[in-house]
């Protein structure tokens, strides 16, 4: 399962998501559930709660099953320092 699912980030996912200055990274899977880090406005912008329900769930549900829980972590963007 592990090989499929990172199939769909690899190969639809991260390249929708890289449009919008945005990443996904698959940190674990079990038969359980699936635990996904996204960057970028994915995380935190202002459409980021529909970009997590509304096209990271479905895709990955595709591969998954609705059995499985899918649990999307969000990465805190650090700022750059002034030198």
């Amino acid at each position: 399962m592990r090989e499929a699912v990172q199939q769909v980030i690899d190969g639809v996912l991260n390249p929708l998501l890289q449009n919008d200055a945005s990443s996904i990274e698959l940190l674990d899977v079990t038969e359980e559930e699936v635990v996904v880090r996204v960057t970028g406005r994915a995380a935190f912008g202002v459409g980021a709660e529909f970009v997590r329900t509304g096209v990271i769930e479905p895709a990955l549900r595709k591969v998954v099953g609705n059995e499985c829980a899918i649990h999307i972590k969000k990465t805190i963007p650090t700022a750059k320092r002034r030198a």
